[in-house]
């Protein structure tokens, strides 16, 4: 089975060294890094590693038509890796961040987790709809914290639980997987100007949810084959690049009967000192307005990737129309490599 790890760095290669060092041994027949600089990164030493891996410069880049529209010095820049992984043809795609810290079995993990059926599932306990579940909910913190993304209107409302699944649920039916992060995880500002403090579990972890909602990041998260064309990350949009993709991931998998999974392979965060001022300022426009592009985006009934795209780019919303140029160039980067 051959895996594809995508990413972004300004900081060089010292941030993925400890996940080459791990994928070398693995169960995968191949594993292939693949990382897209940025105008000011740091040089990139690719002679340091085990496995393959290539590495995506500004002259790279510039070679996909959706490069200048997505912009310069920001993470999004890993949509340019996300395109060459997907030329090499890998049966998944594994996007994580350089300030992760891996465990000594995390693609070990990572193989079972995608090779094992699922026995739980995420499952509404009343009528009233929509169905939003907070994955963090478990965690040993001493309040409730809340993943990055998710919309105000819907916390609170604790309308789902976990359940044995009447059957186990196919590897063949989850198209994406959210692997969870401790020490200090992807929460919201909100949550992290009340709680600054890290986290060291999660209670329930391991289940698939159909038609249940949940904010996903692109920092420790699986895709299967199937979902490779939306996994792409939305460049203007401050900190919900990755937030209103994976409401896209979600309405397309269920457009066709499949699944989200979170659980393992877990990970450690290691944030670093970071503005928690500019992170709000960043955030305030997606507090505002995520109930109302998930509202959106769960009007479109494509069921096919490419459909599902061009329904992103006829859509009327104010912030999902400002991304019509990028999409539009996205497609045909995407038209190519395919």
């Amino acid at each position: 089975m051959k895996l594809a790890v995508v990413s972004t760095t300004i900081h060089g290669e010292k941030g993925y060294l400890a996940f080459d060092r791990l994928a070398q041994k693995s169960p995968f027949s191949r594993v292939c890094f693949v990382i897209s600089g940025d105008r000011n990164s740091k040089p990139f030493d690719s002679s340091q590693f085990k496995c393959e891996v290539e590495y995506l410069d500004v002259e790279v880049q510039g070679k996909y038509h959706c490069s200048e529209p997505m912009g310069w010095q920001k993470i999004m820049r890993r949509n340019t890796a996300l395109l060459r992984a997907i030329e090499l043809k890998p049966d998944y795609i594994l996007i994580i961040d350089d300030d992760n810290v891996p465990d000594n079995d995390y693609f070990d993990v990572w193989h079972r987790t995608i090779t094992t059926p699922v026995g739980k599932i995420a499952v509404p306990t009343d009528s009233q709809g929509p169905h939003w579940h907070n994955y963090l909910k478990t965690s040993d913190a001493d309040i409730e914290i809340y993943p990055r993304g998710y919309p105000v209107p819907y916390r609170w409302k604790d309308n789902t639980q976990i359940e044995n699944a009447k059957t186990p649920i196919s590897n063949s039916k989850i198209g994406v997987y959210q692997g969870i992060s401790l020490g200090d995880p992807d929460i919201d500002v909100i949550t992290r100007i009340i709680y600054p403090k890290p986290i060291s579990s999660i209670g329930q972890k391991d289940y698939c949810l159909r038609n249940v909602w949940s904010p996903y990041n692109t920092q420790n998260t699986m895709f299967s084959k199937w979902l490779f064309p939306l996994a792409f990350v939305w460049p203007h949009c401050g900190r919900y690049d990755d937030i209103y993709s994976s409401f896209a991931w979600q309405k397309l998998l269920f457009n066709n009967d499949m699944y989200a999974f979170v659980g393992e392979a877990v990970n450690n965060q290691n944030r670093g000192q970071r503005n928690i001022l500019k992170d709000m300022q960043n955030e305030v426009e997606g507090y505002v307005n995520s109930h109302l592009i998930w509202e959106a985006i769960n009007q479109i009934d494509a069921k096919d990737p490419v459909d599902f795209i061009r329904a992103l780019m006829n859509c009327k919303q104010e912030i999902i129309a400002r991304h019509s140029d990028f999409m539009s160039a996205y497609l045909r980067d995407l038209e190519q490599v395919l």
